[in-house]
């Protein structure tokens, strides 16, 4: 579950306790638009690493700047669908156990190529190495065969629709690593050799990295793009602090970090996240068994009031969890939209303990106020996540309007997550964090909805073997989920990246990859 973000800004700016002209100076630093940066080059920062090994690290700022030095087999686009990078063609073979790459003529900086033996070695090195981010990745690979330097074959434990989507992990040099101790594996000295659009130039501790454009990349790079430094910083916030102080270009954002960022002085780049908000029913409460009451809370719900006063429009309205640009979210279903009538409809068919009647004009007649009263939804919501408590008193004004009974519990994170497990609870608002693969059965297997049709759905959509096959399976959950609220969507978050306005041009950022299309980004004037 996704805790709270709390980021303190913290301003570093020089020069501001020594007297009149010291004011003046800073305030023309902030009005130049370059502070100590260097005009020549886009200033970057990431925390100071424990590794710069692209495996082995766990920062999320260091492996975005890894990013800029290693590329990966598949990588992720601003729409958070698969793209190959390294590949040249591939093809899934054997229902899907099979996996035949050719990579295209790439280069590592030391200008010897990529080859088959580097994806190998890359799989066999997160195979034994304990707790890397990719351990998961290749799990399902049982074996790589070599054909030639360039082409190979993967050979997987199990099909799985999404094997393509796992291919994602930076691919090490075999002959820079693979006789080095595991201590020497981690040295920074050990790591400078990559075989992306970037190469090491320099990097000390201490004052970081210097990265100059890669000449012999395989793919064309802008000849405007510009070379990088990248500082060491000690956390996220002071990554924020620099930008702000105009000692670095870039930076990642919170909502509230924005509002300190004037757009005179920065460009400010909207993308949308991976934080995904939802509702979540307790099925041991047998009432909530009844899709008409699921459905009525469903209707009854003002999304777009929660959007505008929970999330302050910071987030994108979702029925389904994937990202709304991903080739697989269908947003031509028509989604269960604030009704009060529909919803109130709904309520009227719920069946009550004791509701026997089969007499049509018996049940129209039965008093709804009565049969309403028997229902007192307990809505539990982490109190340290403002927003997620927002939504929960909505939600709660919603029901009341249409004539349900609720209850806000606010809880602390490890009280929430009992009452979550212990079923103390009848709805639940909780947030995830979405994965790079577009698989959501994990989502919805952790409702603890039991239905065999569904079931049957996902079984289908991890087993097939075309991405035309996974589309269609896939069009006919969202419509199932949509149908028949197994849980209710509410939004994925925003993420904002902010730059320097001396820097022109446009990035394509995900969270996967925050400075994709770095190198069309040029200098003012330069």
């Amino acid at each position: 579950m996704k805790k709270t973000k709390v980021l303190s800004i913290i301003l570093v700016i020089a020069m501001i306790v020594v007297g009149c002209s010291s004011k003046i100076e800073t305030e023309d630093k902030k009005e130049s638009g370059k502070g100590d940066i260097n005009s020549d080059y886009i200033n970057l920062t990431m925390v100071k690493p424990e590794t710069i090994n692209p495996i082995l690290n766990k920062d999320k700022s260091v492996g975005y700047v890894m990013n800029l030095i290693y590329d990966s087999l598949f990588t992720i686009d601003e729409n958070y669908n698969v793209v190959p990078q390294l590949v040249k063609k591939y093809s899934i073979e054997n229902g899907g156990k099979e996996i035949n790459i050719k990579l295209k003529d790439a280069k590592w900086h030391d200008k010897s190529p990529v080859t088959s033996s580097d994806v190998k070695f890359t799989v066999d090195f997160i195979k034994k190495s304990e707790e890397n981010p990719y351990s998961e990745l290749v799990k399902n690979i049982k074996s790589v065969h070599i054909i030639n330097d360039k082409e190979f074959n993967i050979s997987l434990n199990e099909n799985y629709s999404f094997s393509i989507e796992t291919l994602i992990f930076p691919i090490l040099s075999k002959n820079n690593l693979s006789s080095l101790s595991k201590k020497d594996i981690t040295n920074n000295k050990n790591n400078l050799i990559g075989n992306g659009p970037y190469k090491i130039e320099k990097y000390e501790e201490r004052d970081g990295m210097f990265l100059t454009k890669n000449e012999d990349y395989y793919k064309e790079i802008p000849s405007t793009a510009k070379d990088i430094r990248v500082g060491i910083v000690p956390d996220q916030e002071a990554q924020v602090a620099m930008v702000m102080a105009l000692d670095s270009d870039i930076a990642k954002v919170s909502l509230n970090d924005l509002s300190k960022f004037h757009e005179t002085e920065f460009n400010i780049t909207k993308y949308e996240g991976r934080d995904y908000e939802n509702i979540i029913f307790n099925y041991d409460n047998p009432i909530l068994l009844d899709s008409n009451l699921r459905k009525a809370i469903a209707y009854s719900i003002d999304k777009k009031k929660i959007l505008e006063e929970a999330y302050m429009g910071d987030a994108n309205i979702v029925n389904f969890p994937l990202n709304t640009s991903s080739k697989y979210y269908n947003k031509d279903i028509k989604s269960i939209n604030y009704n009060k009538e529909k919803a109130k409809e709904y309520l009227s068919k719920v069946k009550f303990d004791g509701d026997k009647s089969n007499s049509k004009d018996q049940k129209e007649n039965k008093s709804n106020t009565k049969s309403n009263s028997q229902i007192n939804l307990k809505i539990v919501v982490n109190k340290n996540n403002t927003d997620r408590v927002k939504c929960a008193h909505i939600i709660s004004e919603n029901l009341k309007a249409i004539g349900i009974k609720s209850e806000v519990d606010e809880l602390e994170g490890e009280d929430l997550e009992k009452a979550i497990s212990g079923k103390k609870y009848d709805l639940a608002l909780v947030g995830w964090e979405l994965s790079f693969i577009p698989d959501a059965t994990p989502i919805i297997k952790s409702l603890d909805y039991k239905d065999e049709k569904l079931n049957d759905y996902m079984a289908s959509l991890t087993r097939a073997t075309s991405e035309s096959q996974v589309k269609d399976i896939y069009d006919s959950i969202q419509k199932y989920v949509n149908n028949n609220v197994p849980m209710i969507s509410l939004v994925i978050r925003n993420d904002y990246m902010v730059t320097n306005s001396r820097i022109e041009g446009k990035i394509q950022p995900n969270d996967f990859d925050v400075y994709e299309g770095i190198t069309n980004l040029t200098i003012k004037n330069k």
